[in-house]
């Protein structure tokens, strides 16, 4: 027997043990159709369950049937007041209704919906719904449930609530006279949703070096969306406020935050917190109307709860006379200035009412504090040399803030004990000092790769945050440029001497992927990103061969991934090499981990005690259980 009669038995040796034994029609289906779109298995003719895969540039293989979503893929359509009615409604109909629907009615109607969207962990589909149930009857309410169906719409507009009490204070009367019938408030805010948005000119359709209009908007409204976990955010605040400041006392220009306030506005810091930390305890229940009186079983001395109020509140002709006060060229769909700076609102009978408990939070526990230190209260006496203090307390929380990244990177990179890895500041200054030298905030190594980051306390202003037309959202772009400007600098001196840093020469080629760091938070998208990218280009920066674009996230991001490494999850430089490789590029971190990597962080082991600290002043002050605060119906 030659070799090829011997190849012929081996092969039909083969068919037989794997083929033989199958029945008949089975055979006669492959033999007459062996593939046709029905992969088999290898070996067999059993049809392959997931008929194909793709390979991810990591090496992962996933089912060809799955498809990661595109940036489109992430945004909500919310129904129309043709969709909901079945016609539009016509020109001016929210006005014509609002100036027969007293003010405190149109706001009561505002915070019930914005307290119920704030609630922690709330479904925005129940809201709807709830929502659907108590203001529509049939046949709108089930066209609305059927339209609703489709887990891309949305019902409920924020923007539009928050309009909608904008524009209640200089329409809606105090009272409607005897035998009025009063407007129809549903009605007045879906017609309100009609011209929302709509602009004649919505600039060029190419994204390049500048936003555009349609760019201005989607800025203003990511700012104005954007939420924060309402733990991590008291956690921050805990850390940056609290703990920090006194375990840096003695640093050159630290200052207590905590005396600074105190100083500058005669309010105890500690009564701030109780005081807002309780009412927005409050909204977490359902409630979004209380009476003072409630605040009086809190142990806090009746002024200080009165000192606190006037700061965080206001009553109705107040918040009138601030809304008609604005200057008309600053006004725009996404600006609400005062409510923002009182987040309360003081109603008759001595009722308090928390119109979104997010603008609570902010006005308490965020950056916004160092406004009342720089702008104290009118009755308050400035303390000798005010204006120094307010510029060392504003540093101080900059510097902290900082501070409280470094920290987060070391817990991301596990950098303990005799393991090097996050290079900070100083050692980054102590290795690079040659005249002129730029460095950045740090630098992790990771093998094969420096992630070199900036950390800025920058935030949009005003101007830029509301969509205000003109060069702000530009001006603010290019403040970033500055700071992509050191981490560039510090790429050129580590691809010059990577020993000055580590005391090791690279033993391999090395990339660079740039990072910036913005803790108060920045809306990336992909118009932002690419704007930031392409004036970036223009001026040279970041721009070799061997350094990746460049990526930008919050604090909150940094924490998401915190959590991601306490579960053993893949790592920083995985996740961001991931996010560049993937469908949501040229979106945010947090996007890529929730929408792509399907994640789900849980939050820092570390954020318990912080969030405990957080709240140590209202849990100091709270009544004990045998106390029950009075309570009256809201009415």
């Amino acid at each position: 027997m030659d070799a090829g009669d011997r190849l012929a038995q081996q092969i039909e040796t083969m068919r037989q043990m794997l083929a033989e034994a199958e029945p008949a029609s089975l055979r006669a289906g492959y033999l007459a159709d062996p593939s046709a779109g029905n992969p088999v298995l290898q070996g067999s003719t059993a049809t392959a369950l997931v008929p194909r895969w793709n390979e991810h540039p990591s090496g992962l293989l996933v089912p060809a049937s799955y498809q990661e979503p595109a940036p489109i893929d992430l945004a909500v359509a919310f129904l129309t007041p043709d969709e909901i009615f079945g016609s539009q409604l016509s020109a001016g109909y929210t006005e014509r209704q609002l100036q027969r629907v007293p003010v405190e009615g149109v706001l009561r109607f505002c915070a019930m919906v914005l307290n119920a969207l704030a609630v922690p962990g709330a479904s925005v589909a129940a809201v709807d719904q709830g929502f659907v149930d108590l203001a529509f009857n049939e046949p709108v309410r089930s066209r609305v449930l059927n339209l609703l169906k489709d887990k891309t719409r949305r019902l409920l507009v924020p923007q539009a609530f928050m309009l909608l009490a904008r524009m209640a204070m200089e329409t809606s009367p105090d009272t409607l006279p005897e035998g009025t019938q009063e407007g129809d408030i549903v009605g007045a805010l879906f017609a309100l949703t009609q011209t929302m948005g709509v602009f004649p000119d919505s600039g060029p359709s190419i994204i390049g070096d500048r936003p555009g209009t349609v760019g201005r908007e989607l800025i203003a409204n990511q700012h104005f969306n954007h939420n924060w976990s309402v733990a991590g955010f008291l956690a921050r605040y805990a850390r940056r406020w609290l703990q920090l400041p006194d375990e840096r006392q003695g640093e050159a220009g630290i200052v207590n935050l905590g005396q600074a306030y105190h100083d500058c506005t005669g309010i105890e810091f500690e009564s701030l917190a109780a005081v807002a930390g309780y009412l927005w305890m409050v909204t977490t229940s359902g409630r979004f109307v209380i009476e003072p009186g409630e605040l009086a079983f809190l142990g806090i001395p009746a002024e200080q709860v009165e000192s606190v109020l006037s700061l965080i509140s206001t009553d109705i002709p107040g918040m009138r006379e601030a809304i008609r006060s604005e200057r008309p060229e600053q006004r725009t769909e996404w600006s609400f200035d005062p409510f923002q700076r009182w987040p309360v609102l003081r109603l008759p009978e001595d009722w308090l009412l928390i119109l979104d408990p997010r603008h609570l939070l902010n006005r308490t526990f965020g950056w916004l504090p160092i406004l009342d230190i720089k702008f104290p209260p009118p009755e308050h006496t400035k303390p000798a040399g005010h204006r120094r203090l307010a510029g060392q307390a504003e540093s101080t929380l900059r510097h902290l803030s900082e501070v409280y990244v470094s920290e987060v990177l070391h817990k991301i990179t596990g950098d303990e004990g005799a393991t090097r890895r996050v290079y900070d500041d100083a050692e980054l200054k102590a290795a690079y000092t040659a005249q002129g030298q730029r460095v950045a905030d740090a630098a992790i190594d990771y093998p094969g790769t420096w992630i070199v980051i900036e950390v800025t306390t920058s935030q949009l202003r005003r101007e830029a945050a509301t969509a205000v037309p003109g060069e702000s959202q530009i001006e603010d772009i290019d403040k970033l440029l500055e700071e992509l400007d050191q981490i560039d600098a510090t790429i050129t001196a580590l691809r010059r001497d990577e020993a000055a840093l580590t005391g090791t020469a690279a033993t391999a080629v090395r990339r660079y992927l740039p990072l910036l760091v913005l803790p108060e938070g920045f809306p990336v998208n992909p118009i932002t990103l690419t704007v930031i990218r392409e004036r970036a280009r223009a001026r040279g920066l970041l721009q070799a061969v061997d350094t990746d674009p460049v990526e930008i996230v919050d604090i909150e991001e940094l924490e998401m991934i915190e959590g991601i490494q306490e579960d053993s999850g893949p790592s920083l430089l995985d996740i961001l090499r991931g996010k560049q490789s993937g469908s949501l590029r040229n979106s945010a971190v947090r996007d890529h981990i929730f929408h792509v990597m399907r994640l789900h962080p849980s939050r820092p082991a570390r954020h318990s005690d912080l969030l405990e600290a957080a709240l140590k002043p209202l849990g100091d002050t709270l009544p004990r259980p045998s106390q029950d605060p009075p309570r009256r119906e809201q009415g």
